[in-house]
């Protein structure tokens, strides 16, 4: 948050949440944040409960803007692309009768009065209180990178909101010099090859030994690195930068020229109101499978919320979590829980494809282990598998995309996975033969961020949406990382040439 934290001590925490209004009054839900998991929740706290007579939704943002797709800034960092993905048709918030507040920070939470502070010192009343402040960006320890200030030193740039997306844009219009992006794990990687694309002299700083070493094995990082040098970006892996002057960024060994640096060196959720109200803070807000914090009478999602242990920092579990919060919310579900999400994550970039599943095994020679690998680094392409009592563990792939859904599938669904593994990353496996979309099953995943099957796109288009536009409307197909757009036209073409 903008302001500082102002620290309000309960002197009672009631162990239970009744609802201190009288049966006439609605209940009243209050989000704090308004991105990307806020706007799902609003969207199907509506859905649960349309009458705002009984149930009374405020979402709180810090941002001057309503929600957007915060997932596509690294693609409109790119001056003739800057525009925001807007969550929410004009108009929705009120004709859904929910109470949206932009620029309005949130700096205490008084869980005894269940109110939250504004900045100004307004107080806003809530019976059940959700936290959805998602995650700051860590700025490495560089030299330099802070003015005296604190600010970020001129030059210097995170990519984690709009505000950001606009100054780095405005900046590389006036200084349209070399960049040097910290950080080569997906963000840093995605606004390196979009910048790569608009022309910009790119490389990427990364500490380790090849990039987004997280989920990709050593095979895959090679692989990637001169997929990546193919596309304009040169990747400097175990180094780091130590000092930035405005003109170069100093390395540990070296330096880059550069009038530009970009920092993706991760993010941190934001929980410092969770953890001045006294609420349990790990690495994020903690929560359990009710998605309810040490108090009840306040839950977390998205970015900021800590769930066994695990902190996810993608669209798609912050929509399931907003899914089962609003399913109990509202009584539509009292039953419903949350219990992880499988990890799925690809890389969005221009010329460039990697995806990355489940855990690669830590011994790829375990007795128990099957591990299938596929490297021809002269065509850009590295495909491994890992597979444990027939079900996938883990797989990575890179400039693979044809078993991209199929092996997707298999993961999310603990589907068998065929004796042939090399033929169903070559995509010749009868099983995965999907020419068309004539020939993908009804219930085949379209859309992983929200769940939308081919079937679901049948519907919608026979419901009346007959267009990718339309289709977004009516099923949220393609509003997410967007890498299921193409897929999503397709199946348009194809509903069209069907009649």
């Amino acid at each position: 948050m903008s302001a500082p934290t102002q620290v309000l001590q309960p002197t009672q925490v009631p162990k239970l949440s009744p609802s201190p209004t009288s049966k006439s009054s609605p209940t009243r839900v209050v989000v704090v944040g308004a991105g990307m998991a806020a706007a799902r929740l609003a969207e199907e706290l509506r859905a649960g409960q349309p009458d705002p007579h009984r149930l009374a939704v405020t979402v709180l943002g810090a941002e001057p803007e309503e929600p957007y797709n915060r997932i596509m800034l690294t693609q409109a960092v790119v001056a003739d692309r800057v525009h925001l993905a807007r969550l929410k048709p004009a108009g929705w918030w009120e004709r859904n009768h929910v109470l949206i507040r932009t620029s309005t920070s949130v700096v205490a939470i008084d869980r005894v009065a269940r109110q939250v502070e504004l900045a100004g010192g307004e107080r806003v009343d809530y019976d059940h209180l959700v936290l959805a402040t998602g995650a700051a960006p860590r700025i490495p320890p560089i030299d330099g990178i802070r003015g005296p200030d604190g600010r970020l030193a001129a030059g210097a740039f995170v990519l984690r909101d709009a505000a950001h997306c606009r100054e780095l844009t405005a900046h590389l219009a006036a200084h349209p010099g070399p960049v040097a992006v910290v950080g080569g794990g997906f963000i840093g990687l995605e606004v390196a090859c979009a910048l790569a694309a608009a022309g910009h002299d790119v490389v990427v700083v990364h500490p380790r030994a090849w990039p987004m070493n997280g989920c990709l094995d050593a095979g895959a990082g090679a692989v990637l690195v001169r997929a990546l040098d193919a596309l304009g970006v040169r990747v400097v892996t175990g180094a780091r930068a130590t000092r930035w002057d405005g003109a170069s960024l100093v390395l540990d060994d070296g330096e880059v020229r550069c009038s530009t640096v970009v920092l993706a060196a991760g993010s941190a959720s934001r929980a410092e109101l969770a953890q001045a109200a006294g609420l349990e803070v790990g690495d994020g807000v903690v929560v359990d499978d009710e998605l309810a914090t040490s108090d009840p009478a306040i839950s977390a999602i998205g970015d900021c919320a800590e769930h066994r242990g695990v902190v996810s920092g993608l669209v798609a579990p912050a929509w399931d979590q907003a899914v089962t919060l609003a399913a109990r919310l509202t009584g539509s579900d009292p039953s419903a829980r949350y219990l992880g999400a499988a990890s799925v994550t690809r890389l969005k970039a221009d010329g460039i494809d990697v995806v990355a599943l489940g855990e690669l095994a830590p011994d790829p020679v375990a007795a128990d282990t099957a591990v299938t690998t596929i490297s021809e680094p002269a065509r850009g392409r590295y495909a491994r598998v890992d597979v444990a009592s027939g079900r996938i563990l883990g797989a990575v792939l890179v400039g693979h995309p044809e078993p991209v859904g199929v092996l997707t599938q298999l993961y999310e669904s603990a589907l068998p996975v065929p004796d042939d593994v090399v033929s169903v990353i070559l995509g010749r496996a009868e099983a995965v033969s999907a020419p068309s979309p004539a020939t993908m099953p009804a219930v085949a995943v379209v859309c992983r961020c929200n769940g939308v099957s081919k079937g679901d796109l049948v519907a919608a288009w026979r419901d009346g949406a007959r267009d990718r536009v339309g289709l977004a409307e009516r099923t949220r197909a393609g509003t997410g990382c967007g890498g299921c757009s193409a897929a999503v036209e397709g199946i348009c073409g194809w509903l069209r040439e069907a009649g």
